[in-house]
């Protein structure tokens, strides 16, 4: 069966008609979160369910119903057109009808298939030609979503079903049970026989009696056997869990220390930033005046500036005081010489109290004359007294001109000294201080930024260990921390009783053989008896020979199951070689388990299992299984299936993607591949996809989308090679 083309129409996200055409090998539809891959996936699934009508108005397109009229009607359909022995066509669908504002009704199912004949092509029913081209059996091994869902074998029952589909162990099941049956009955009618015999009576009696207490006992061994096979694989499975465990709880102790670590230090470095306020730092640690250097200088200079100034104007103002006074006292000087040449006598001689005591006692003593009142001489004394006075007061009048002259200042108050005082103060190991202010603030906010983008490293790898504490736990099976010590210390107890159970399956097994030892000593004496009737000897030979041939019947339907799951492992390790290319992939090996499933494990080939493969590693394992069930479709039953993937390779990088898909185009075999790979934030990486040898289809939402409304959202279908 090769898929030729695939047609959605209003499928959920799907609007209107949208067509994919597949090649005979790999076909990728690309497209990111939310784009539509695992809508295309769903809608091939609900294609191919037969068993179910499903016609619920939820898979009708949004977009579409929101622009029906009341009334109006459209369709919901998947359309398949696929070659199997000639061309054919499947076709599911159903009308939805809007009737209300709110509400829609649905039509049934109409599932219609259409194929080639030699009359042309015929109208069948859909349902049937879909069960017989692509049953639900082989769509089990053929369609899988995510990765979860490659490992088959998870399901029991898969090994019996797929050695009953492509084996030919089924064919011996019904001789292996007619033979049995045979082999018993034989054996029935041969011991009645003996009991008839005189000769061998009482002999045959004895070893049935012996036959049957240890066919008895070897059921019994078998099924203790069987117990403790469970016990012990129980045990194993456990104590891998526990074991893993044990490993995730000791890298689960040291990622919790490295965390700590982390956040400590991210505490100590979120201190170191915030130590300094720089609000309260500009008073406080006055980096207010982280500017003030060349305005202390330039303050300085102006001080300097006023002072000289200030000194040059004071000098100026004395030197004008100085020549008023010398001017003042020139006349003064020049009055007393004019009163000298006119020879009288100073205006300050006698003085004041000598001349008042003259005038009274009406005689000059500086004479001796006496000077009567009225007379020249006493005039002359009292003009002498009141030209003293005059002079006096004048004296007065000057000394004090003289002296607002002497106390008058140019500069009133002692700024300009405050300010050169406080130019000097600022200056030397002040000055110093506040220009380190500067260097002090730059060296602070280096050493914070240095601190932030630590912090924020610091900060990653916390998210990354946490990141990593978590998978640790899903790992675990998303135990609690708890859970995880309390497993990690049940361990011990775990080990001794699988121990135990190994060695009483040891003894049991030895037991058994010895038992088996018995029984067919028991039978050989039983069959070598010499019967005396002719009659019983033809009994015992019918016997012989039928219990050879339930012997040979039930090793050929072991052998024939070993022979299959060989074929099985070398085909899927054929394709790991492929599948793999340059990368370590070791060997895959198929193991029946006591369940009578089946598991696949990846082994060095030295003999060592990898433990704990990478995801991409059991993501190629499992295809690898696929791809070689899918080959034994191919030659068991001469049909060919594709294999569809959705998001099956999430777990791989963007350096394997390019080589492992064009790895698989090269197999002979058609796949259909949904993935998000090739795409970095919301771009096609176009030249990886250039270097794709195979088809490629991008999906994608139509752009200005409302994300509050389903209505809006369309997928849109690229074909890009």
């Amino acid at each position: 069966m090769i898929i030729k083309e695939i047609s959605i129409r209003n499928f959920r996200s799907y609007y209107g008609e949208n067509k994919f055409e597949f090649s005979d090998g790999l076909t990728l539809i690309i497209g990111d979160n939310g784009d539509g891959k695992t809508t295309f996936f769903e809608a091939l699934q609900w294609l191919f369910n037969t068993a179910t009508e499903n016609n619920s108005i939820h898979n009708a397109s949004e977009m579409r119903k929101s622009k029906l009229e009341i009334g109006e009607s459209d369709e919901v359909a998947v359309r398949m057109v696929f070659d199997h022995d000639g061309e054919k066509i499947v076709e599911k669908s159903f009308t939805f009808e809007r009737i209300s504002d709110n509400s829609f009704k649905t039509s049934s199912i109409t599932f219609r298939g259409y194929e080639e004949t030699s009359s042309g092509r015929e109208v069948v029913n859909g349902k049937t030609l879909m069960d017989r081209c692509f049953d639900a059996f082989i769509q089990r091994f053929s369609m899988f979503k995510g990765e979860s869902t490659l490992n088959v074998f998870q399901n029991a029952a898969a090994l019996k079903e797929l050695v009953d589909k492509f084996s030919g162990v089924r064919d011996f099941d019904k001789l292996v049970d007619l033979s049995d049956e045979m082999e018993k009955k034989s054996e029935k009618a041969y011991n009645k026989e003996c009991t008839s015999d005189k000769k061998i009576a009482s002999q045959a009696y004895t070893l049935n009696e012996q036959m049957k207490r240890v066919s008895e006992d070897i059921l019994n061994k078998k099924k203790e056997i069987s117990e403790k096979k469970l016990s012990v694989s129980l045990f194993s499975s456990k104590l891998e869990e526990l074991e893993q465990n044990q490993e995730t709880t000791e890298r689960f102790n040291e990622v919790s220390e490295r965390l700590k670590t982390l956040k400590e230090k991210s505490v100590k470095l979120r201190a170191n930033i915030s130590m300094v306020n720089k609000n309260t730092a500009l008073l406080d640690k006055l980096w207010i005046l982280c500017a003030f250097p060349p305005i202390l200088t330039d303050f300085k200079k102006k001080c300097s500036e006023f002072s000289k100034e200030k000194r040059r104007q004071e000098k100026v103002f004395l030197e004008e005081n100085a020549k008023e006074i010398g001017k003042k006292e020139a006349l003064e000087e020049v009055r007393g010489m004019l009163s000298e040449n006119v020879a009288e006598l100073p205006w300050y001689l006698p003085n004041q109290e000598t001349m008042e005591e003259m005038i009274h006692d009406h005689v000059c003593k500086v004479c001796g004359s006496p000077a009567p009142e009225g007379s020249s001489a006493y005039e002359f004394m009292v003009n002498k007294l009141n030209e003293y006075k005059k002079h006096i007061e004048a004296k007065l009048k000057f000394d004090e001109r003289k002296a607002s002259i002497e106390k008058k200042q140019l500069f009133t108050s002692g700024y300009v000294e405050e300010l050169h005082h406080i130019g000097i103060r600022m200056g030397g190991d002040v000055e110093a201080q506040i220009a380190r202010i500067s260097t002090d603030i730059f060296d602070r906010l280096g050493l914070e930024d240095r601190w932030r983008e630590e912090l924020k490293k610091n900060e990653e790898k916390e998210q990354d260990t946490e990141d990593e504490k978590a998978r640790l736990l899903i790992q675990a099976g998303n135990l609690s921390e708890e859970l995880l010590q309390k497993s990690f210390l049940d361990i011990k107890g775990m080990f001794e009783q699988k121990g135990r159970a190994e060695t009483r399956l040891v003894e049991l097994e030895r037991d058994l053989q010895d038992l088996k030892t018995q029984d067919a000593d028991l039978h050989q004496k039983f069959n070598e008896l010499n019967p005396q009737s002719s009659q019983v000897k033809v009994y015992r030979d019918v016997h012989r020979v039928l219990e050879e041939i339930s012997k040979a019947f039930k090793k050929a339907k072991k052998e024939n199951l070993r022979r299959f799951l060989a074929a099985l492992e070398e085909c899927a390790n054929e394709y790991l070689e492929k599948l793999s290319a340059r990368d370590f992939h070791g060997e895959i090996r198929l193991r029946q388990t006591v369940e009578d499933s089946t598991e696949i494990k990846l082994y060095s080939s030295n003999g060592t299992e990898i433990k704990n493969p990478s995801g991409s590693q059991e993501t190629v394992m499992y295809m690898s299984v696929l791809f070689a069930i899918s080959d034994f479709t191919d030659q068991k039953r001469d049909e060919n299936y594709p294999l569809i993937f959705d998001a099956a390779t999430s777990s791989f990088g963007d350096s394997k993607e390019e080589g492992f898909y064009n790895v698989i185009d090269k197999i002979k075999k058609q796949c259909i591949i949904v993935t998000k790979d090739f795409i970095t934030k919301g771009q096609l990486r176009l030249n990886e996809v250039d270097k794709l040898t195979c088809g490629v289809y991008r999906i994608r939402k139509a752009d200005n989308f409302d994300s509050h409304n389903m209505a809006t959202i369309r997928t849109i279908v690229d074909k890009i090679k």
